[in-house]
C-alpha cells in the first residue's frame, strides 16, 4: 500500500512538473536555425529558452543600431544588425540582472515592438518587456506591473528622429534621467489587414516638431531569409520577414544546442503569456469552443440516429404499426436533427457576425482615438506655434524701443562729447595765449633787467675812472 502511496505521488509531481515546463516551453525550430549563428540559446528556469546575442559592446541595448521609418504600419525599426529581422519583429527583449539583455520568443509580427515617452524637445523609446502582449480588443495590455528604468531609454531630439544613423545623436547617459522625468508615456498599437501596427508617436506631431516632411515608405515581405541578408546595404528598399505562423511554430530541428544553465533569472515566467504556439490575435478562440460544442451535439444526434436504427432493426418480430410509429420517429428525429443543424449555423453566424462587429466597432474607436489625438496634438502645435509669433513679435517691439533708447543716449553722449571738445580746446587757446603772454613778460622783463645792469655797471665804470682821476689830481 505504501508503494502505491509513495508511486502515486511521484507521479502526481512528474506529471506536475512536465505540464509546467509544456506550458512554458516557447521553443521554436525556425528561431534556432535564425538565430544560432549570432548567439547562444539558454532555457532558464525549467521549458523556458531564451537567446542571447555574442558579441555586445558595452553599453549595448536593443533597438539602438538601425533607424525609424514611417510605414502603412506605423513606425517600423530598420535594423543595422544580422540577427535584427527576427528579434525586433518577434518577441520581446529584458534584461535580467545575471545575463544581461535576453530575447524571449514570440510568433506574432510587428513593425517594433517598443514602448514610447515624449516632450515638446525630445522623443524616447525602449523594448517592450515579456510581460507585454497584445490583443485586438485593448491593443498592448500587461500581466505584471513592471517600469523600464531610464537607462534602457534612447532619447533624440526630433530633428534628428529619422536620420539615417540616429545613434550619433542619442542623449548622453548622464542626461538621460533628466530627459525621462519631463516626458509623458506612450503606446499606441492597432490592428489592420491581419497585421500589428505600431502608430506610436503620431506622424503630424513629428512633423510639425521636426520640421521635415516625413514621406510614407513601402515594406516589401519576403519568405526567405536570405533576401533580407542580401540586401541590407541596401537602405532605399525595405524588406521584412513574413513567414507563416505554422512554420514559425514547426519544431522540427532535432540536433539543438541548448544550454542548460537554470540559474533563477528576475523574470516572473508564471506571469508572462508570450510563447504560445496555439495563441493568435484574430480572437477564434470562443468559435472554437462553438465549433466544438456544434460538433458535439453533431455526433450526439448521430449517434442517437444509429441507436434508434439498431433497436428497430432488432425489434423485427414486432407488429407493423410499430415498425410504422419506428420510421415516423425517425423522420421526425431527422426533422429536428436538420432544425438543430439549421440553428446550429445560424447560431455560428450570429457569433461570427456579432464578433466582427465587435472588432469593426473597436477598431473604429481606435481609429477616432488616435484621430483625436492626432488632432488634439496639432492643435498644440497651432497653438504652441501662435504663442511663440507672439513672443518673437514682442521680443522684436522690445528690442525695437530698447534700440532707439540706446540711440537717444547715444546721441546725448555725442553731444556731451562734442561739447567737452570744444570747451577742451577753447581752454587749450586760453592756455596757450596766457603762456605766451607769461613768455613775453619774461622776456621783456629779462631785457629791461639786462639793460639796467649794463647802465649800472657803466655808471659804476665812469664812477671808478672819476675816482681815480681824483686821486691821480691829488
Amino acid at each position: 500500500m505504501k508503494r502505491i502511496i509513495i508511486f502515486s505521488a511521484v507521479l502526481f509531481v512528474f506529471t506536475a512538473f512536465t505540464t509546467e515546463a509544456k506550458r512554458h516551453h516557447n521553443f521554436s525550430g525556425y528561431f534556432y536555425t535564425e538565430l544560432s549563428p549570432y548567439g547562444q540559446w539558454i532555457e532558464i528556469d525549467y521549458g523556458v529558452v531564451v537567446w542571447q546575442p555574442t558579441i555586445m559592446q558595452t553599453g549595448w541595448a536593443p533597438y539602438s543600431q538601425g533607424r525609424w521609418v514611417w510605414t502603412y504600419d506605423g513606425w517600423y525599426w530598420d535594423s543595422y544588425e544580422s540577427f535584427g529581422y527576427v528579434t525586433y519583429h518577434y518577441g520581446r527583449w529584458y534584461h535580467d540582472d545575471y545575463y544581461g539583455w535576453l530575447w524571449y520568443p514570440d510568433y506574432e509580427w510587428a513593425p517594433a515592438w517598443v514602448e514610447w515617452r515624449y516632450s515638446n524637445d525630445y522623443i524616447g523609446w525602449a523594448p517592450l518587456h515579456p510581460y507585454a502582449s497584445f490583443s485586438i480588443s485593448i491593443g498592448i495590455h500587461f500581466s505584471n506591473v513592471f517600469h523600464t528604468p531610464y537607462h534602457h531609454w534612447h532619447f533624440i531630439g526630433y530633428n534628428n528622429f529619422c536620420h539615417q544613423y540616429p545613434y550619433n545623436y542619442y542623449v548622453a547617459p548622464n542626461h538621460r534621467y533628466r530627459v525621462y522625468s519631463n516626458t509623458t508615456y506612450r503606446t499606441n498599437y492597432g490592428y489592420r489587414n491581419g497585421r500589428v501596427q505600431n502608430r506610436g508617436i503620431g506622424v503630424d506631431y513629428v512633423r510639425v516638431r521636426s520640421g521635415q516632411e516625413i514621406r510614407q515608405r513601402e515594406i516589401t515581405r519576403v519568405r526567405d531569409p536570405l533576401q533580407i541578408r542580401g540586401n541590407q546595404g541596401n537602405r532605399d528598399e525595405i524588406r521584412t520577414l513574413d513567414v507563416s505562423r505554422d512554420q514559425l511554430v514547426r519544431n522540427d530541428n532535432r540536433n539543438m544546442n541548448v544550454k542548460q544553465d537554470r540559474r533563477r533569472t528576475s523574470l516572473d515566467v508564471n506571469k508572462v503569456d508570450l510563447g504560445d504556439r496555439n495563441r493568435t490575435t484574430t480572437v477564434t478562440r470562443n468559435d472554437n469552443k462553438v465549433d466544438r460544442k456544434i460538433e458535439k451535439q453533431r455526433n450526439d444526434n448521430k449517434q442517437n440516429t444509429v441507436n434508434r436504427s439498431d433497436v428497430n432493426n432488432k425489434r423485427t418480430d414486432k407488429k407493423t404499426v410499430n415498425r410504422q410509429r419506428t420510421q415516423t420517429d425517425v423522420k421526425q428525429n431527422q426533422v429536428n436533427t436538420n432544425k438543430n443543424k439549421r440553428n446550429d449555423q445560424n447560431t455560428v453566424n450570429k457569433n461570427k457576425t456579432v464578433k466582427k462587429n465587435n472588432v469593426n466597432r473597436n477598431q473604429n474607436q481606435v481609429n477616432t482615438n488616435n484621430k483625436r489625438n492626432d488632432r488634439n496634438v496639432v492643435n498644440q502645435n497651432k497653438t504652441v506655434k501662435k504663442n511663440n509669433v507672439n513672443r518673437n513679435n514682442q521680443t522684436q517691439v522690445n528690442r525695437n524701443n530698447n534700440n532707439t533708447r540706446n540711440d537717444r543716449n547715444i546721441v546725448k553722449q555725442n553731444k556731451t562729447v562734442k561739447k567737452n571738445t570744444v570747451n577742451r580746446n577753447q581752454n587749450q587757446v586760453k592756455n596757450n595765449t596766457n603762456k605766451k603772454r607769461t613768455t613775453d613778460v619774461k622776456r621783456n622783463n629779462t631785457r629791461t633787467t639786462t639793460k639796467r645792469n649794463k647802465t649800472v655797471k657803466k655808471d659804476n665804470r665812469t664812477t671808478n675812472k672819476n675816482n681815480t682821476n681824483r686821486k691821480r689830481t691829488r
